[in-house]
């Protein structure tokens, strides 16, 4: 290749780089779940509050919370100067309406600052459920979902691995955005591949919807067991570079129930999303 052909490839290599990420456009966030903090007190033997103020030494800035987490918990995580990336709620819809849980959701985003909500449904009987009351549970989600979107707060459910589950895959999902327009979508890395799908092409999909990121990693196709982001089957950078190609600033959750180590755990995530990030830059 010529001096001349050899400037004219680097330079559109230049501008591609430019255009999957605007130069000004923040990165995402790395975040962990509460539960995690839990279990690295557990673990290690210490309070809530120094195995809190480990994971913050370790360099995450935000927490996922769930409604129902102890308050106190959420006190000192707030005074270590955690940020609030998401609330959890659980709400099962396969038991009829939910209007007690519907309302202590509510009340826990107004009184702690909590502007995003992730809402967990209930899973399906075994032997599942008929259409007509699929459709009704559907129109509960739906109202709900109204209910907190008129609160100005961003309301999402995620990809969850398991079969029984409302929101197992695509299809059943894209069935929930059908009744309800302002229902997002929390991007779970791990579980795509879990109901065998595209974890790549899921976030391409579902690009516009996409309003909060669980980063998780499983051992292999054939092993779903959670192991430390990058360091399992999915392709966690490749994600990462995928989610910000798109336009996300929002936060990466590192979701890794189930490690028996999990402040070891929590570091090595934290360091190869970190890595991730950086080559993005």
């Amino acid at each position: 290749m010529n001096k001349t052909l050899f400037l004219a490839a680097l330079a559109a290599l230049s501008l591609g780089s430019v255009s999957c990420r605007e130069k000004d456009r923040p990165l995402p966030g790395i975040s962990l779940f509460c539960d995690h903090i839990e279990t690295v007190a557990r673990q290690e033997g210490i309070s809530f509050a120094e195995a809190a103020a480990r994971i913050k030494a370790i360099g995450y800035e935000g927490a996922d919370v769930r409604v129902l987490q102890r308050p106190d918990a959420i006190k000192t995580l707030d005074s270590l100067g955690f940020k609030h990336s998401c609330a959890i709620t659980d709400i099962d819809y396969t038991k009829g309406d939910q209007r007690e849980i519907e309302d202590k959701t509510i009340a826990f985003m107004d009184e702690n600052g909590y502007d995003r909500l992730l809402l967990v449904l209930g899973v399906m009987p075994e032997d599942g459920l008929p259409a007509e009351e699929i459709d009704s549970i559907r129109r509960r989600v739906a109202s709900f979902v109204g209910r907190v979107a008129a609160k100005g707060y961003t309301i999402m459910v995620e990809d969850y691995d398991s079969r029984r589950s409302l929101t197992f895959n695509s299809e059943r999902i894209d069935s929930l955005f059908a009744v309800s327009k302002d229902l997002g979508l929390v991007f779970d890395s791990g579980n795509f591949i879990f109901a065998g799908e595209d974890a790549l092409d899921r976030v391409d999909y579902y690009r516009d919807k996409i309003g909060h990121v669980h980063l998780k990693d499983r051992t292999s196709l054939t092993d779903m067991r959670c192991v430390p982001i990058g360091t399992g089957c999915v392709p966690i950078a490749d994600v990462i570079g995928k989610l910000v190609e798109i336009g996300y600033t929002g936060w990466l959750t590192v979701e890794q129930f189930g490690s028996r180590n999990m402040l070891a755990d929590s570091e090595t995530s934290f360091k190869n999303v970190s890595a991730a990030l950086a080559r993005l830059e």
